[in-house]
């Protein structure tokens, strides 16, 4: 029955999101739907050729986005030296990514990145996605700096804030099993969600003070010692401050905030481990430079941190929080 339930919401919510030209959830509820069968496999091997029919399109839509950025690497304006060796960074990993596909690679993937065997067909699942993720940071941001810097501003207009937040919740809960594995209480443990207690509260400000002042320190870093990168990186987050009203600021403050946390802190690090699980967040960022990223792998492990010492809805609201004041100050 959870399974079906699984089936049922995540066909409507799917095709409701192609219907309104929402692609970043319909991505996420493909990963979901993905998620689910492998779960429901790990459960019951009666769904395993459920989960066989659907494995294939992690590792090769991967392998297919890599081959799309050495496409976009062979046509920049890069010197032939470090161009060529994108295009060969991007098609190693196309073919890392393909090759994760066989159970044998995956059950390596999952010793080296969860620590742990044997490999269930989730953490199989779960090492390709990280994979992919890491290996993206480098050639996609070469790839995609000029095309991020000149249509900034009309891919702000076409944000979908909501179906985000809505894709990560989905994901979160896809991953560690909800109504398959797991129950709603059991969930919220899983997950590490609860309510903030006084003592939380105290950490919620102070690691929105500690964010605010680690952002702004690498910022004034950045500005004296790379200004061309302090240059480009501005240049986004006008573009995305310019473009958001208020009430925009505070729904993509808990859009990132909520649905990055619930993912990332609460599903994935408890497995992960705090520094990996930082190092896949910044590298998701692609729209910043490689400085940007290394901040950003810092915001995490503060925010990692919070989660490791209070709970995931802590972090949350310091992500929240610190992501409104700063599109609401830029």
């Amino acid at each position: 029955m959870g399974l079906l339930c699984w089936l049922l919401a995540l066909a409507a919510i799917g095709l409701g999101a192609l219907l309104l030209g929402e692609q970043e959830l319909a991505l996420l509820v493909v990963i979901a739907g993905t998620l689910i069968a492998a779960q429901a496999a790990d459960v019951g091997p009666r769904w395993t050729g459920l989960y066989l029919a659907v494995s294939w399109v992690v590792p090769v839509a991967a392998a297919g986005v890599f081959a799309s950025l050495a496409v976009l690497l062979l046509q920049g304006d890069l010197a032939p030296g470090p161009r060529w060796g994108l295009v060969a960074f991007s098609s190693a990993s196309a073919i890392a990514c393909l090759a994760s596909a066989f159970p044998t690679v995956a059950d390596a993937l999952v010793r080296a990145l969860f620590r742990t065997e044997p490999a269930s067909h989730v953490l199989r699942l779960c090492s390709r996605l990280v994979l992919a993720g890491i290996l993206l940071a480098v050639p996609g941001w070469f790839a995609l700096r000029d095309l991020l810097t000149h249509e900034t501003q009309q891919l702000i207009e076409q944000l979908p804030l909501g179906g985000g937040l809505v894709g990560y919740v989905l994901l979160a809960l896809a991953s560690v099993g909800f109504l398959v594995r797991r129950d709603l209480r059991a969930t919220l443990e899983r997950l590490g969600l609860r309510r903030i207690s006084v003592g939380d509260a105290g950490v919620v400000v102070l690691g929105v003070i500690g964010l605010l002042l680690l952002n702004n320190g690498a910022d004034w870093v950045q500005k004296h010692a790379f200004p061309e990168l302090w240059k480009r990186d501005q240049e986004f987050n006008q573009a995305l401050a310019g473009g958001l009203s208020h009430a925009q600021a505070v729904m993509l403050g808990l859009s990132a905030g909520i649905g990055e946390e619930i993912t990332m802190r609460g599903a994935l690090q408890p497995r992960l481990g705090l520094v990996l699980t930082s190092l896949l967040f910044a590298s998701l960022h692609v729209q910043y430079s490689w400085y940007g990223m290394a901040v950003i792998f810092l915001l995490g492990m503060v925010l990692g941190g919070i989660r490791k010492g209070t709970s995931t809805t802590a972090a949350m609201a310091v992500h929240a929080l610190y992501d409104i004041l700063a599109v609401l100050t830029t």
